[in-house]
């Protein structure tokens, strides 16, 4: 585990915690943990990955880096869900932006971005099939959603 990320799988959630826009090592090394992670568990994750709201705008080698873990993911995620945590213009922007490359990328479906983890709540107690709350209490004390 490095200082760019961190990562743990909560039920069948797998939350990733980034405090910089990935790089293409960091792609890499998640991918490869969520690969494993699907194996063990045998069945398909909920990947759940946050960016800090301290962290810079991804440039375009960066956005690419992104998109391309997203579309990685698939076969081991029933569902992906990306936080962008702020509130300020740069956050909102990176949220615009990465929704905008989803939908002309066209793979939006079981797809979201969101402000906070409270944006994902809903959709993770449906998929599971009971109360997340304690999930994530488990996560936000771990440090790897806000």
């Amino acid at each position: 585990m490095t200082t760019a990320f961190k990562t743990e799988v909560i039920d069948r959630i797998f939350f990733a915690r980034y405090s910089q826009p990935p790089s293409k090592d960091t792609t890499a090394a998640v991918l490869a943990l969520v690969a494993a992670a699907q194996q063990r568990i045998g069945q398909p994750l909920i990947y759940v990955g946050s960016i800090d709201s301290k962290s810079k705008v991804p440039n375009a080698e960066e956005r690419n880096n992104l998109n391309t873990l997203l579309a990685d993911l698939r076969p081991y995620c029933e569902a992906i869900n990306l936080i962008i945590e702020g509130s300020e213009l740069q956050n909102s922007l990176q949220r615009v932006v990465i929704s905008g490359m989803i939908i002309f990328t066209r793979t939006y479906d079981n797809f979201a971005v969101h402000k906070s983890i409270d944006g994902v709540t809903a959709d993770l107690a449906e998929r599971l099939k009971k109360d997340v709350s304690p999930l994530i209490k488990m996560a936000r004390d771990r440090g790897l959603v806000m």
